[in-house]
């Protein structure tokens, strides 16, 4: 049954219901909505839920928050990015206490794009992006409101979507409806989320908590069990999505070696935010869906970021490369601690491990890299590159939610 909530009385109450509730959060808010954040705290017993509450408001303290710049700020996309490091926050804040499961800690991201100036454009859309991230959980929630709406209108409506989706996953048994989140005012909302197998939950678990201790982590790795293949010739990458390029250097390896391909998609970037459970599922989704394809192997989860830990999950094998992923494969900015270009060709010389790398549209081999006799270079009569990346099709498709 659907409870309608006044909203002020009743608002009062869900607050109350989260705070009895033994979830623990950290909140960011970006772009609109901070109401939210004095609603969850002036009534008292705010410190039994919220751990922390930040509001990265300026471009480039939300770019320091995710650790990258996003290609839109108000998207599902940076929600999940801004959920995940509150999520990391709450594991690190909950290390030093020592007294919670990780289970119950939940990390909240909100990003939105509201009225900013009278008379604006017209047609400019009015969004907000709201993302969880918990232990086996990712889950998004965007709104998408009425042009007639004022910007003080926006922003209760803002904090109060906040709150009432905080009361669901706080509260998963009562079905909450504010009031004023009806159609007079809103447009659309489009609901997304996708949960992990305990294994990938623990593997991103471990993930974060290395990020957190700044150590090298263990490499680990999940079998996601697609089929019964050794793994031989490895495709690593963030497959975000799976392309047709992707797809040729595939086939082209699948001929060359004999073998099935096996893809690998680490959970963990050097250069950017953990990946989350919804971007997973759509990633290895793009993949399967060349799973009738010859050259189909098996798909693999790691947190092995680095091609020096990829080749101690998976010895004796060759990684397919693009000529960008070799010019900082011997790039000391991607080394790990106390390593140089020696000891990574000895480390992968131990075990066995070799490269095929394809040249790439707009990104050549860099002239003074001294290829290592461990790579083997596809001619280009072999394989043509048009251009297209992950990148590109996400950027082609901005409205798509992936």
């Amino acid at each position: 049954m659907t409870e309608k909530v006044d909203n002020s009385i009743e608002i009062l109450n869900l607050v109350k219901m989260i705070h009895n509730s033994p979830q623990k959060i950290v909140l960011a808010v970006t772009g609109g909505g901070t109401e939210a954040i004095g609603e969850l705290l002036r009534h008292g017993k705010g410190s039994d839920t919220i751990l922390e509450a930040i509001v990265p408001y300026s471009k480039e303290a939300l770019i320091d928050f995710i650790g990258k710049e996003p290609i839109r700020y108000a998207s599902p996309d940076t929600a999940k990015d801004i959920a995940m490091s509150a999520y990391r926050r709450a594991l690190y804040l909950n290390a030093k206490q020592e007294s919670t499961s990780h289970e119950i800690l939940i990390g909240i991201g909100v990003t939105s794009k509201l009225t900013n100036v009278e008379n604006e454009r017209e047609g400019r859309k009015h969004e907000i992006h709201f993302a969880y991230q918990s232990y086996y959980k990712t889950g998004t929630s965007s709104m998408y409101l009425k042009s007639s709406t004022t910007r003080e209108e926006q922003e209760h409506i803002t904090s109060d979507f906040i709150i009432e989706k905080v009361g669901r996953i706080c509260v998963p048994d009562k079905k909450i409806e504010l009031v004023s989140l009806n159609d007079t005012l809103v447009e659309e909302i489009v609901d997304k989320k996708a949960e992990a197998e305990r294994s990938v939950a623990d593997l991103l678990l471990k993930t974060l908590e290395n990020i957190n201790s700044n150590k090298n982590c263990e490499p680990l790795k999940v079998d996601m069990g697609i089929c019964d293949v050794k793994p031989k010739v490895i495709l690593s990458g963030s497959f975000n999505p799976c392309h047709k390029n992707h797809v040729e250097m595939a086939r082209i390896a699948a001929n060359k070696y004999k073998e099935k391909i096996c893809f690998e998609i680490s959970l963990a970037n050097v250069d950017k935010p953990p990946i989350d459970f919804i971007s997973l599922k759509d990633r290895v989704n793009s993949i399967l869906e060349h799973r009738d394809e010859i050259f189909m192997g098996n798909i693999y989860i790691t947190n092995s970021p680095l091609f020096a830990d990829k080749a101690i999950l998976f010895p004796d094998s060759v990684f397919l490369i693009g000529a960008d992923t070799l010019n900082r494969l011997f790039n000391d900015k991607y080394y790990r601690y106390g390593e140089d270009r020696k000891s990574l060709l000895n480390h992968f010389q131990k075990y066995n491990v070799r490269f095929l790398v394809f040249q790439r549209k707009n990104s050549e081999i860099s002239d003074d890299m001294n290829i290592p006799d461990i790579c083997d270079i596809v001619s280009m009569d072999m394989y043509t590159d048009d251009g297209t990346s992950s990148t590109t099709i996400r950027e082609h498709n901005p409205g798509k939610i992936i």
